[in-house]
């Protein structure tokens, strides 16, 4: 599987199309910069045999680069509209 990550270009048009701010009572802040979150991963040694709990996914930047290292990912988000629009996030940057 080939996965795409988000990039600031794209995070934006997404949070955009979900006409989605980021709320100050949920603390919300985003990754936005790819090398970034691949940096993160790759720092982490997370791998195929591990099973991460992503807490406050967002719109799935990081998701998405975990995913790409084979990991499985359970990730609970409290916002509902991110909640809900993150497995077609998954869905569309994932081949």
């Amino acid at each position: 599987m080939t996965i795409r990550l988000l990039g600031r270009t794209e995070i934006r048009h997404l949070a955009k199309s979900i006409d989605f701010r980021p709320r100050k009572s949920f603390g919300q802040n985003f990754v936005h910069d790819a090398n970034t979150v691949r940096r993160i991963v790759s720092a982490s040694s997370i791998n195929r045999s591990d099973h991460v709990l992503e807490v406050g996914p967002g719109l799935g930047s990081l998701t998405l680069a975990l995913l790409d290292r084979g990991a499985r990912v359970t990730a609970v988000e409290i916002d509902p509209v991110l909640a809900n629009q993150l497995p077609t996030t998954i869905a569309t940057h994932s081949h």
